[in-house]
């Protein structure tokens, strides 16, 4: 058998990586090969983690969010529908219960309070930093949507092709901001990608449409023909 314990993405790299220690802890404790991945904002996808899967094998999935996330829950099934539909293999997908229903949790719980503990103490004043208070000088502002629809079209892949091209023509995020946002709602158009203040949406962008955005609109300041798609549009532009 194989596990995935699966996450939704969190705001800090920090979180991705506890996930995957935590999969790598549980590897070594049980002898399973076990691997972390991600519904949304986040790499590996859970597309790519099951793409990953020998053929026939049985994929375990865990969700590990506590409390129990229904949104986890009810995408997480959706993304699995998809991902069969999708895809040729013969791979037995099943669901572990939530982790906060499993008894151990209470033993790990009462574990942390009686064990060592450490007083919190400090200056606040990071929190309060004035740099905190500065709104960048960005010319544009870039969102990309990396909600579990844009994820499993492939949103992780154009995220680090954006940044990587920007990056490359010198682009920082005082001249262009790159957001990864949650659903942008025309969701079977994704992975989407919007561009502000131009009011462009992108419609279906893969790697080689984000080197264009990139290139083309980003760098040079003029949007994509053909790709345009602003609010109050009536007609959705036709894949090329």
């Amino acid at each position: 058998m194989n596990v995935l314990l699966v996450s939704r993405g969190a705001t800090h790299h920090g979180g991705h990586d506890a996930i995957h220690r935590l999969a790598a802890a549980v590897a070594e404790a049980t002898s399973v090969p076990v691997r972390a991945c991600f519904l949304d904002g986040a790499e590996p996808s859970l597309h790519a983690a099951l793409d990953a899967a020998p053929e026939h094998a049985e994929v375990l999935l865990v969700a590990t969010h506590l409390p129990p996330d229904r949104y986890l829950d009810t995408w997480l099934r959706r993304a699995v529908a998809h991902w069969r539909t999708t895809r040729d293999r013969q791979v037995r997908v099943l669901l572990a219960p939530p982790l906060a229903t499993q008894p151990a949790l209470v033993t790990a719980v009462s574990d942390a309070i009686t064990g060592a503990h450490t007083t919190l103490d400090g200056n606040p004043g990071p929190f309060r930093s004035p740099a905190w208070s500065q709104i960048t000088r960005h010319r544009r502002h870039v969102l990309v949507c990396r909600g579990p629809r844009c994820t499993a079209y492939g949103a992780n892949q154009v995220v680090a092709t954006l940044g990587n091209r920007l990056k490359e023509h010198g682009l920082g995020d005082d001249d262009v901001l790159v957001t990864a946002t949650g659903c942008l709602f025309p969701c079977n158009l994704g992975p989407l990608v919007v561009v502000y203040p131009d009011d462009t949406w992108y419609e279906h962008v893969d790697a080689g449409l984000a080197v264009r955005i990139a290139d083309v609109h980003l760098r040079d300041g003029t949007p994509i023909d053909g790709r345009r798609h602003h609010r109050g549009d009536t007609a959705v532009n036709p894949e090329p």
